[in-house]
């Protein structure tokens, strides 16, 4: 895997923990130049360090991506030392207990929509022109089991993820012969800190890890998935075809 992504520059957001943090190792490891963004300064610094581990690069922005204001300072920043992006993964999500809706306070249904649905969109507009720069760039934002599966408790959750295959989709009907793509991939359930807190009853060691399913995010940023476009996607179906 080492060197398939040389010279390739991937921006992945919530990559100070979970499947984030895990998709920039992987990237890195890869040959890639990471642009990881996240909320927790020192758990980027890890991330960086791990990647700088395996031979990869990595710069690192804390940054809040609810803080929408902020969105055309970070392109600013990035517009001249950033000759382009070829990948943008959406990895970046929060939720802190599953409730039924009529519970749900307005400010946490409004915070669930905006870091699930309205910033990856938001993200992905302001870093439009970096990723037109690219020879090819592959847009991946990253959904849940809720998006063709109907579960109760999820509130805006489970909405904001369903309609990201729909984003997806609008992103590439928009652009139907531009040499970049958008799809949408539910990684399943995996062993993360946002699964443990929403499915306490079950011991973690019965899902896998979050790095098991970077494969499929892998194959959507690389030349093989050129042809793989507005679709949702489900990484144990990626993954079966690969083996």
């Amino acid at each position: 895997m080492s060197g398939e992504f040389k010279d390739r520059i991937i921006m992945v957001t919530g990559a100070s923990d979970g499947i984030g943090q895990q998709v920039a190792a992987a990237l890195g490891e890869a040959g890639a130049s990471v642009i990881a963004l996240g909320r927790n300064e020192d758990a980027l610094q890890q991330t960086q360090e791990r990647i700088e581990e395996l031979g990869g690069r990595c710069l690192c922005i804390p940054f809040n991506l609810n803080d929408f204001d902020n969105y055309g300072k970070l392109f600013l920043a990035l517009k001249d030392q950033v000759p382009h992006l070829d990948g943008l993964v959406h990895c970046a999500g929060e939720i802190e207990r599953c409730s039924p809706l009529q519970y749900v306070k307005p400010k946490d249904f409004r915070k669930m929509l905006d870091i699930h649905l309205t910033a990856p969109n938001l993200l992905t507009q302001i870093m439009f022109p970096l990723l037109k720069r690219a020879e090819s760039a592959s847009v991946i934002f990253t959904t849940c089991d809720m998006v063709d599966e109907d579960k109760a408790n999820w509130h805006a959750y489970g909405m904001a993820k369903r309609a990201l295959a729909y984003a997806a989709s609008m992103w590439q009907m928009e652009h139907p012969e531009k040499p970049y793509r958008f799809n949408t991939l539910n990684p399943g359930r995996v062993r993360t800190k946002l699964f443990k807190r929403t499915y306490g009853g079950e011991h973690p060691e019965m899902v896998p890890t979050a790095s098991s399913v970077t494969p499929a995010y892998l194959y959507l940023l690389s030349d093989d998935s050129k042809d793989v476009r507005g679709q949702t996607l489900h990484a144990r179906d990626l993954l079966e075809t690969k083996q």
